[in-house]
């Protein structure tokens, strides 16, 4: 449960700010769509750093993940 609720915060966190979540989406559907391997890790850690913020903002500690 308490995943659950930690993983929906950092959705909120993502979601409560609409150019942040477009980037985040539009980044997502380039990388499933990528072949290129340097393109894919630049999307990765372009998401990386969203979610890395988004996190912070809900109060999830890294390190310890959502539990």
């Amino acid at each position: 449960m308490r995943r659950f609720v930690g993983q929906w915060a950092v959705y909120v966190a993502v979601e409560r700010h609409p150019d942040r979540a477009a980037r985040l989406r539009a980044l997502e559907a380039r990388a499933a769509e990528t072949d290129d391997i340097h393109e894919a890790r630049e999307l990765a850690a372009e998401i990386g750093r969203i979610l890395d913020k988004a996190c912070a903002e809900a109060g999830i500690d890294q390190e310890q993940g959502a539990a």
